[in-house]
């Protein structure tokens, strides 16, 4: 069994899940280590954005700045997502943050255990959904071929929530200035994180996301038209 201590600063949110600063031999708090212990911090296929911001939240939590300098204020953890979830929603980022990639498989589907003692339906599944729809957008619009077999790097740009996901995908290559982040669906994939700093399910976390998420964006519109009321007359005008 391994031995396990947490060294301050220190802060648990819920079994399990704890973060700290790993100091060897002395206290350094000059040049401190991210020590994650128990967190949800390593995902399959995580977004550099999800890296990003859960780092930055875990930070915060700990009690240091921006700068990784430890400061005296206190948070509150709910503060901590909504405020560095802000910084984000309409702010242009760098769409490295956004690369996601995924395997254009036609003969093998990733399954749950509960599919896995399931040998009939098992045997039925085929081929990655996602890159399958994805691939079959493409051929609708005549694009070139995707060679099977390979990984792709992709954004999703689309921001109807009932669009699958194999239609929002677009190729890093081909992704244009015209196309739209679908940032809420990168919001959504912190709900796990999300879950401990508001000590409830990832179900919850996503709901409080997503509604602090059309809040946010509500509010830039209006602080928009109020800055620029010419742009809401001409609509009116137009009607």
């Amino acid at each position: 069994m391994a031995y396990e201590k947490t060294l301050f600063p220190w802060i648990f949110f819920q079994k399990k899940q704890y973060r700290d600063c790993l100091h060897e031999h002395f206290v350094e708090l000059v040049d401190t280590v991210l020590f994650l212990k128990g967190v949800k911090m390593i995902k399959r296929n995580a977004s550099k954005f999800y890296k990003t911001i859960a780092e930055s939240m875990v930070w915060m939590a700990l009690g240091f700045d921006e700068q990784k300098k430890l400061t005296n204020k206190k948070l509150d953890l709910r503060q901590i997502v909504f405020d560095t979830l802000s910084k984000y929603i309409n702010q242009q980022h760098d769409l490295e943050l956004f690369v996601l990639n995924a395997k254009y498989d036609l003969s093998k589907k990733p399954i749950s255990i509960k599919d896995f003692f399931n040998s009939k339906h098992t045997e039925q599944l085929s081929g990655n959904k996602m890159v399958i729809d994805f691939v079959a957008k493409r051929n609708e619009k005549g694009k070139e071929d995707l060679e099977p077999g390979r990984f792709y790097y992709y954004i999703l740009a689309h921001q109807d929530p009932k669009v699958n996901i194999g239609r929002k995908m677009r190729l890093v290559s081909e992704f244009t200035e015209t196309d739209t982040i679908d940032k809420l669906y990168y919001f959504k994939s912190l709900k796990d994180i999300c879950a401990s700093f508001f000590a409830c399910t990832a179900k919850d976390a996503e709901k409080q996301i997503e509604s602090f998420s059309k809040d946010q964006i509500n509010s830039f519109k209006q602080l928009t038209l109020d800055f620029n009321p010419s742009s809401s007359n001409h609509k009116k005008n137009k009607t």
